[in-house]
């Protein structure tokens, strides 16, 4: 393991456990609604009775499948945040200075990712996905080769100081 280094603008890197709950979050948001909407469109489709209702369904199910993927990639190069990382509290961003990785960046990071694990048979998503352990910053190769990283949101001086509980004043 490697020592902990905070990102060259100064955020946090975020631990691999947030990051991974952050993507088995996006992964349940983007498969079971089209799952549990397509399979219960399927049945009322066979029905006699609801086909109209069944494919209607079915259809919409396939129409989320197409769309959400897209509207999640677009929002992490906006906001730096997927709606898994939002719930994590982290965001990706430019490793130099802490803003959002843009659409641009977003493009390059994905397509050279798909194309490296493509002529790789597969083994750069494995290392891909290992590195961040052997990482200071906790990046995954294809951070560090694009130059982003994955960071704690550092909440707002209104959120910091509306606590929940205030300390009782005496």
């Amino acid at each position: 393991m490697a020592e902990l280094s905070k990102a060259s603008y100064g955020g946090v890197p975020c631990d691999y456990g947030r990051r991974a709950t952050a993507y088995l979050i996006d992964i349940g948001l983007t498969f079971l609604p089209p799952i549990v909407v397509g399979s219960l469109g399927l049945v009322l489709a066979l029905a006699n009775s609801m086909r109209a209702l069944g494919i209607l369904l079915f259809v919409v199910s396939g129409l989320y499948l197409m769309v959400f993927p897209i509207v999640n990639f677009l929002r992490q190069a906006i906001t730096g945040s997927t709606l898994g990382k939002s719930k994590q509290k982290i965001k990706l961003v430019v490793d130099t200075n802490g803003a959002p990785i843009g659409l641009l960046y977003a493009l390059l990071r994905s397509g050279i990712f798909w194309f490296l694990n493509l002529i790789s048979g597969g083994l750069f998503l494995i290392v891909d996905y290992v590195f961040p352990a052997f990482s200071p910053k906790r990046q995954r190769l294809i951070d560090k080769l694009i130059g982003t990283v994955v960071v704690n949101v550092q909440p707002s001086s209104n959120e910091a100081r509306s606590h929940p509980f205030p300390p009782p004043v005496l």
